[in-house]
């Protein structure tokens, strides 16, 4: 009898999936994009990607002389915000590969941002593998999984858009 009653309430109130299903996810988190964006000082190109385990969470580039500007909204999902000018050792996983940057939390858009060398070792991880994972080394924020689909084509147009 409880049986019965624990069934048919299953199929009245159906459990929510903890995943979302690849099917359902929104374009922009299952392959990178490349193109032109509004940016407060007017129109830039950037290279981005959504979480797949959270679309809210963004991970952008863009690109100016020889440096790549990282912009990631580490604090996406978290029972936590971070503080004005916080500074988080942020890990960027493929596998068993790891490049560790220092990102600071910037107020005006709520996201922590760096600059790395476009031609350093972190565009070479982003062009390579299947998802990356990025969190950060305090565990204080929850860590997002993202696609690599399209990295390696959408960072090439971010590359050749370098002034």
């Amino acid at each position: 009898m409880i049986r019965a009653l624990v069934v048919a309430s299953l199929l009245i109130f159906p459990v929510p999936a903890l995943a979302q299903d690849d099917a359902e996810a929104p374009a922009a988190c299952t392959a990178w994009s490349a193109q032109m964006q509004e940016d407060e000082g007017g129109e830039v190109f950037t290279a981005e990607v959504c979480a797949k385990d959270l679309p809210d969470a963004y991970l952008s580039m863009t690109c100016s002389a020889s440096s790549i500007n990282v912009r990631y909204d580490l604090a996406a999902g978290a029972e936590r915000s971070p503080d004005p000018g916080e500074t988080a050792g942020v890990d960027f996983t493929i596998g068993m590969s790891i490049q560790r940057l220092q990102m600071e939390y910037e107020e005006m858009d709520g996201m922590f941002a760096t600059d790395v060398p476009a031609a350093g070792p972190l565009v070479a991880l982003l062009a390579s593998g299947q998802d990356l994972k990025i969190g950060d080394g305090n565990g204080l924020y929850p860590q997002h999984t993202f696609r690599l689909s399209g990295s390696s084509s959408a960072l090439k147009e971010l590359l050749a858009h370098c002034s």
